[in-house]
């Protein structure tokens, strides 16, 4: 099928010469050594150090421009209603992170880990899932089974979440980073993915986007707001000091 939504939109990805992608996913889930192995070179940090801010890396990879963005992952333990509402809209403002906005999303799932992803990315729109291809990390825990065999076997939440991605799904070893195949085959569902949508990128529901410029708004408005405070403590201050010294200056005529 990607091969096919390829073939049919040729002309139009030849004469693209780039791909946004986003990282999602929870913490410790494998989204920066994903980052690393499809762009095939170290350029997010791994290891112990937890991503706390949005990172975004590029490179040329098999002909054409990859923009990866590495987004901070949310702890997988917590409900959509427990998640701080705080990084409730920075999760919201990450297709921001590359403007104008992402081809695809990867969902980056461990295989060896429980999830709970469908509702945390309903913050994002109902538009965000025909973006989306899961990504399973960790693929040496699968052994003699198939990656069919692993979701059939998790039950109807996680076949759920695979259909509502369009049955876009991949599974990477980071540990074998160096096997060229694994990343090719993502490669192509990325573009049969980006071809299916007419190569348009990622837009916010409307409903999103109101709420992000209304954040954005009152963040300048409590920076104004914060800058007059220390206008008028500064004028404060320079009226008291020059009283006092006036003060001075006549006690010691």
């Amino acid at each position: 099928n990607y091969l096919v939504q390829i073939l049919l939109n040729v002309p139009l990805l030849i004469s693209v010469p780039e791909v946004r992608l986003i990282l999602i996913g929870g913490r410790w889930a494998g989204k920066s050594s994903s980052g690393n192995t499809i762009l095939r070179s170290e350029r997010f940090e791994c290891g112990r150090i937890r991503t706390v801010q949005s990172e975004l890396r590029h490179q040329d990879v098999e002909g054409r421009t990859l923009i990866v963005v590495d987004a901070p992952g949310w702890s997988s333990s917590l409900s959509l209603t427990e998640i701080p509402e705080l990084d409730k809209q920075r999760f919201k403002l990450n297709p921001s992170k590359c403007s104008p906005g992402p081809h695809v999303f990867l969902l980056v799932i461990p295989i060896d880990s429980a999830f709970s992803v469908e509702q945390k990315m309903t913050l994002l729109g109902e538009g965000v899932w025909k973006h989306t291809i899961t990504v399973f990390t960790r693929g040496d825990w699968l052994g003699a089974h198939t990656i069919e065999e692993y979701i059939e076997g998790e039950g109807e939440a996680l076949q759920s979440l695979v259909e509502q991605c369009g049955n876009r799904y991949h599974v990477v070893d980071n540990k074998n980073a160096d096997d060229g195949t694994q990343i090719t085959e993502l490669l192509e569902k990325i573009m049969g993915t980006v071809a299916a949508n007419g190569w348009s990128h990622f837009v916010p529901d409307d409903q999103i986007r109101v709420t992000i410029e209304e954040r954005r708004i009152r963040v300048e408005q409590g920076a104004k707001q914060r800058q007059s405070q220390v206008k008028a403590k500064m004028q404060t201050f320079k009226g008291t000091f020059l009283s006092h010294s006036i003060s001075v200056t006549n006690k010691l005529i």
